[in-house]
């Protein structure tokens, strides 16, 4: 009975195994374009998006709601090549919210760090998060606390830049994303992490089990 009850302590301090599954699509609504703006100055850029009217919904389907996105994105290293490719290490926030400014329902938002990447002369750049390793720290009043967990990926595509995606330079050794309009679009997915309770109730599950077993052998 001792080894079932420490099994049973092992198993309930241990992290359950989760696979991250779409919570969230999301997109611009038509009548919000250009939404993104992308500034420089020779050696950073800045990406973002001011409170644009966009539509929110969760992984099942279900509409969360035409929610206004805001992003706030800065370049923390220099913009590489090879060949054609080009990408770039950006450190930022976004949000999914009722009221402009991140206000009111907190329908998503976030906070990262990971690249953007996109072909050289092209009309896309994308950002795709990936935690782990990258940083993605989801919130939400609208999605429950303990289905916004690791592993958790989010996807930001931008679309008909204008101009084309380009490097532009303030000096020798120093080269970032050129500024450009766009459009967005993206999804998030996360993993549901099990409730303390959850996971007790598991283990006087297999306590059980075990006595059950140990009686029937007796």
């Amino acid at each position: 009975m001792r080894k079932l009850l420490l099994t049973a302590t092992v198993l309930a301090a241990m992290p359950m195994v989760a696979n991250a599954t779409l919570i969230a699509s999301f997109s611009q609504n038509q009548s919000a374009t250009p939404t993104v703006v992308a500034t420089d100055n020779g050696v950073t850029t800045n990406i973002t998006v001011s409170s644009k009217s966009a539509s929110i919904t969760a992984g099942d389907g279900a509409i969360l709601g035409n929610a206004l996105f805001s992003l706030n994105a800065t370049s923390i290293d220099a913009a590489t090549t090879l060949g054609t490719a080009v990408i770039q290490h950006y450190s930022g926030t976004f949000c999914f919210s009722s009221v402009a400014g991140c206000g009111g329902t907190n329908f998503l938002s976030g906070t990262f760090t990971d690249a953007a990447f996109g072909g050289l002369g092209g009309p896309g750049l994308n950002v795709n998060v990936n935690n782990p390793p990258d940083t993605l720290v989801l919130t939400s009043s609208v999605i429950p606390a303990n289905q916004l967990g690791a592993p958790s990926t989010f996807g930001l595509t931008f679309a008909n830049l204008t101009p084309a995606l380009h490097i532009t330079s303030a000096g020798i050794g120093a080269a970032t994303i050129g500024a450009f309009t766009a459009d967005f679009s993206g999804t998030v997915s996360a993993s549901e992490i099990p409730e303390p309770m959850s996971i007790g109730i598991l283990g006087l599950g297999l306590l059980g089990l075990g006595y059950m077993k140990r009686k029937s052998n007796a």
